[in-house]
């Protein structure tokens, strides 16, 4: 079978955009999700339930993914862990009990800050961990009978208001915390890595992380760093809050054939299977919660293997007005504009109710273009979205990889929020590379090369697209090989110097790359290459260029 893929903003509504084209994959994926989110697309989508491969998963957790009529849609795959991460070594050094409950995390941070060292800090400036710390410390009162059953109704979309019963203790919890460990203004000013660098040097015990960081931030040489739990009340509510790599589903349509529902169920199956997980927790830092898959965890993570025997993983609660609301009310109690928990628990539910503004059009494009490769043309969508990128950032050449397209270019009205999803939004920034003739055609070859990474090419649809000059590429059993470059159908000069902006993640490719290329010649550029696109197609009122015929495939 030949595989497109396309690589989407990290939202549900991106797949609603799709069907308002009449263009929904068969196969859909997303990080950032919730039913609640779902909803609009949900009778557009395969029923799981009564499936096989629904089957291999724990019954509590595809509770939270189990409309109020029955109805399964999506899947997890495996989790990163999120909970409070603390320095046992700096603990050991000052004397202080590890915690096991809140209580006792609670005097933990009184008695580091006797010391002159800070209990207990995270970014709040960021909205994920406003919403997961809200959420964490109090999931014991979500996973009781009323926190289930207010859960279900919310992402079923049938209420869009807290419940006081199960929310008023969160916030009260959230409150009580606040006024013990001294967080306040200064958390709202971090941002990822302020209090990473602050647990670093030994000023800080504990945070807000997941297992990744863990390993990524040990705190001081030679520190001993544990991922434990979100404290309860007692140690029997503790509970580690999850959130899965990615979320999967299937097009009700594509699922008509039964041929092609059969093919279909087989490959959700692989991507969730024991060697799909294994391949996607190259890290040994994620849990499944299927019960036939196994995951390896780093000796970092044994402490909470008896949590997951015990099924003591909630599933956070992702909707997207959980993130921006709960960032809105969290740093207003931080800043004591909030004073009370009821005030809190109002202000939650007063932008709970605010309907979303309606979208007015800011763009019209006039001309459709088809995001399918094929040998004669190369990738048009993509070919005319790097063309303009071209045109807009006064470089002499653009390369980027045509999945970041994301789907066909629709003739018609485009809002703000639609003409987002023309691009993938997660690239990273861009690089700018002054470059030889001979170390563009290096930087091409070893990006063809790459395996098993971001950027990779593993068929036609993710091949990269050059605007500037022309590829000519042969295909084997064994991958792509690079022949030759052009311009304008000419043989590159190989000592010519060009400014190349290279559409990739800096982090994950461009800085192997140029090294693979001979390059020192580049930096980060600060604008995002959609939006060069934005400003032509938005601000100017201007059109997309038209495509090229960039590669030529053999």
């Amino acid at each position: 079978m030949e595989f497109e893929f396309t690589l989407a903003t990290n939202t549900t509504d991106y797949y609603r955009y799709r069907n308002d084209h009449d263009d929904l994959p068969d196969i859909l994926t997303v990080r950032r999700f919730s039913l609640k989110d779902a909803v609009l697309i949900k009778d557009l989508l395969y029923d799981l339930c009564d499936t096989e491969l629904a089957s291999t998963f724990y019954g509590t957790y595809l509770e939270n993914y189990t409309y109020d009529d029955g109805t399964i849609n999506w899947l997890p795959a495996c989790a990163d862990v999120d909970s409070i991460i603390i320095n046992e070594t700096l603990f050991k050094e000052n004397n202080i009990d590890i915690p096991t409950d809140y209580d006792s995390f609670i005097a933990a941070c009184e008695a580091f800050e006797q010391l002159g060292i800070q209990g207990f800090a995270s970014d709040f400036g960021s909205d994920y961990t406003c919403m997961e710390v809200l959420q964490g410390f109090s999931i014991s009162q979500l996973v009781s009978m009323e926190g289930r059953e207010w859960r279900q109704k919310y992402e079923s979309g049938i209420t869009n208001q807290l419940s006081e019963e199960v929310w008023m203790p969160v916030f009260e919890k959230f409150f009580d915390m606040k006024e013990k460990t001294g967080i306040g203004k200064a958390e709202i000013e971090m941002v990822n890595l302020n209090p990473k660098e602050l647990y670093t040097v030994g000023k800080l015990a504990m945070y807000r992380g997941t297992g990744t960081d863990v390993i990524a931030f040990p705190g001081r040489e030679g520190d001993k760093s544990i991922l434990m739990p979100y404290f309860g009340s007692t140690e029997k509510d503790n509970w580690y809050l999850t959130y899965p790599s990615f979320h999967v589903a299937a097009s009700k349509k594509a699922m008509e054939d039964p041929e092609r529902e059969k093919l279909l169920l087989e490959i959700m199956a692989a991507m969730l299977n024991q060697e799909g997980q294994s391949c996607i927790t190259y890290g040994k830092n994620m849990i499944p919660y299927n019960k036939n898959v196994n995951l390896e965890l780093l000796p970092e993570l044994d402490n909470i293997k008896s949590y997951i025997d015990q099924n003591k993983m909630y599933i956070r609660l992702a909707s997207s007005e959980m993130f921006s609301i709960s960032q809105n009310v969290v740093q207003r109690i931080l800043t004591d504009e909030l004073k009370t928990p009821k005030e809190a628990f109002d202000a939650f539910n007063t932008l709970m109710a605010e309907s979303a503004p309606e979208d007015t059009v800011a763009a019209h494009i006039d001309t459709a273009y088809s995001n399918k490769f094929t040998a004669e043309h190369g990738n048009p969508a993509a070919s005319a979205v790097y063309n303009t990128v071209l045109a807009e950032a006064g470089v002499d050449m653009v390369f980027g990889q045509s999945c970041y397209v994301s789907s066909d270019v629709y003739a018609g009205d485009y809002t703000m929020k639609d003409l987002g999803y023309l691009i993938n939004n997660d690239v990273g920034k861009p690089v700018i590379a002054h470059l030889t003739g001979e170390q563009l055609f290096n930087l091409v070859s070893y990006t063809l090369s790459l395996k098993g990474n971001r950027g990779a090419v593993s068929n036609d649809s993710t091949l990269y697209v050059s605007s500037g000059f022309e590829m000519d590429i042969s295909k084997s059993d064994d991958g792509y090989t690079l022949n030759a470059l052009t311009v304008d159908k000419k043989a590159l000069d190989p000592n010519a110097k060009y400014s190349v902006l290279v559409c990739s993640d800096y982090d994950w490719y461009a800085i192997d790359a140029m090294k693979a290329a001979g390059c020192e010649d580049y930096e980060s550029d600060d604008v995002h290459f959609e939006a060069y696109v934005m400003k032509r197609l938005a601000e100017d009122g201007g059109q997309l260029e038209e495509p090229t015929d960039y590669i030529t495939l053999r």
